[in-house]
């Protein structure tokens, strides 16, 4: 495995990140990424559940390769 390096460029996941990829797979992180949201404030938290019925998910999408080399997402909801 090997890690490429990601920056969410807003959302509740704004900042530096990295994506693990197999080391025969391809050059590029995944288009989309669904991940799980930390649930630590909880209004937040409690909001989510009822929407979802458990954790909630942020989408975020793949967009450039800024001039720091890292692949930047834009975030596109939240489920």
């Amino acid at each position: 495995m090997r890690e490429v390096a990601v920056r969410y460029v807003n959302g509740p996941l704004q900042g530096v990140g990295a994506v693990s990829l197999p080391d025969n797979g391809p050059d590029e992180p995944p288009l989309l990424q669904r991940i799980p949201l930390p649930t630590t404030d909880r209004d937040f938290r409690e909001t989510m559940s009822r929407m979802v019925g458990g954790q909630g998910h942020a989408i975020y999408e793949r967009t450039v390769r800024n001039e720091a080399e890292e692949w930047e997402y834009q975030l596109v909801r939240v489920e």
